[in-house]
């Protein structure tokens, strides 16, 4: 039996294939046909969701140590919601 998976090698050599949840098989025989065209790699979720945080921390770093003032206050009282979801 034959099985085709598309994707692309990245530079370190490792096979990526354009449906994630396949699972490739080991110890079989494999023949490799390698095309013209290049492919940009994807960012994967977890990629996404670790930039995220990393300029959330950068963000986080950039505040200065004084406590808020009255006006964050008023802010934080007229009701804030952080429950929006971000497209990462």
């Amino acid at each position: 039996m034959i099985q085709t998976y598309q994707g692309y090698f990245r530079e370190d050599g490792r096979f990526v294939p354009d449906i994630i949840s396949v699972q490739l098989p080991t110890r079989r025989r494999a023949i490799v046909n390698i095309l013209e065209e290049e492919v940009a790699e994807k960012p994967t979720k977890s990629q996404k969701q670790l930039e995220a945080l990393d300029r959330l921390l950068v963000g986080l770093a950039a505040i200065d140590d004084e406590p808020f003032d009255e006006e964050f206050d008023a802010i934080i009282n007229q009701g804030v919601n952080f429950g929006r979801e971000l497209d990462l």
